[in-house]
């Protein structure tokens, strides 16, 4: 059998009700996001999700919070650490050291951000996870869903309609205090004028439907686990993108499939990898949170020349 060491997660999301994944403002209405394509002869506005928002919101954001809990670390984090895991990091420190033992320590107790890359105070971790953007599935992208869907999905799509047909818009309203009879004390100051507020944006409509994927780069088992897992709490957990998600905005319904049928000499199965990966964290709640520990120190330490200063000085 042929090893494949390349895995692709191809991803079909309805969306269950209103998406208002959000690209600006046009006075006081939120627009959607957009992206211009080219279809028919002519350069179309189309709906769409970026990458970056689902690259965070299915797998970094619902992977550091599994990570955490395992480790029992919510609330005991600095920033430092908090900031790596969730964000990335961020370079703190100008010197570029020796990180190669730390390097590879992570990328054996932290398979997750071996893919999802960071940066460490002192050195940026490349990751080799590819997610692509939700495309939507409508008419003007046709062409470009023949060419990335595999057949079994294509086939499977609903009838293709203009993009324009799955836009619409929400208005809601912000209450005031004012307005409701026996709350204020009889002698509370009042504006003169009231706090009502109206709001408003567009949205893409219920049933609408994004093809997106995942592409993870020369993996094993613990990394394709480590990112499934990470895609099936984000899909307990509501499985929702955008903004308004607390209004009940942005939920999806998303659908997996994995068109590989041979990897590292056996059928795929994501469950399996899932719960590999789950056990392994586990088993090494300990090792990774010293790994934090030494690679974010909760103190900076002073430069060898001025904590031996400190120490002649006598400092504490």
């Amino acid at each position: 059998m042929n090893e494949i060491k390349t895995l692709r997660i191809h991803c079909l999301s309805t969306a269950l009700s209103p998406l208002t994944h959000m690209m600006g403002l046009s006075g006081n209405e939120q627009l959607i996001n957009r992206t211009k394509i080219i279809s028919g002869g002519r350069v179309c506005d189309v709906p769409s999700l970026s990458g970056n928002a689902l690259r965070h919101t299915m797998v970094r954001a619902p992977g550091a919070d599994f990570i955490v809990d395992a480790c029992n670390l919510r609330g005991k984090l600095t920033i430092d650490r908090a900031n790596f895991l969730y964000y990335g990091g961020s370079l703190t420190d100008s010197a570029i050291a020796d990180n190669l033992n730390k390097i590879a320590e992570m990328q054996e107790l932290l398979p997750l951000y071996r893919l999802l890359g960071g940066s460490l105070k002192n050195q940026v971790l490349a990751g080799s996870l590819q997610v692509s953007m939700g495309v939507l599935v409508c008419d003007e992208n046709r062409e470009t869903l023949d060419k990335l869907l595999p057949d079994e999905l294509l086939y499977g799509l609903p009838e293709l309609r203009s993009c324009e047909d799955y836009v619409s818009g929400w208005q809601y309203t912000r209450g005031d205090a004012v307005k409701k009879p026996g709350l204020l004390a009889p002698d509370a100051d009042t504006p003169d004028k009231s706090n009502l507020m109206i709001y408003s944006g567009q949205h893409v409509v219920t049933g609408a439907v994004f093809y997106h994927d995942f592409i993870l780069q020369n993996v094993s088992r613990l990394e394709v686990g480590a990112v499934y897992a990470a895609i099936s709490d984000w899909k307990d957990r509501g499985g929702a993108v955008g903004g308004q998600s607390r209004i009940g905005h942005g939920k999806l319904d998303t659908v997996l499939y994995c068109d590989a049928d041979d990897f590292f000499g056996s059928a795929v199965n994501l469950s399996d990898y899932e719960a590999e990966y789950r056990d392994h964290t586990r088993a090494n709640a300990e090792r990774i949170t010293a790994w934090l520990n030494d690679t974010f120190p909760a103190v900076r330490p002073l430069p060898k020349k001025k904590a031996a200063d400190a120490v002649q000085n006598g400092d504490d």
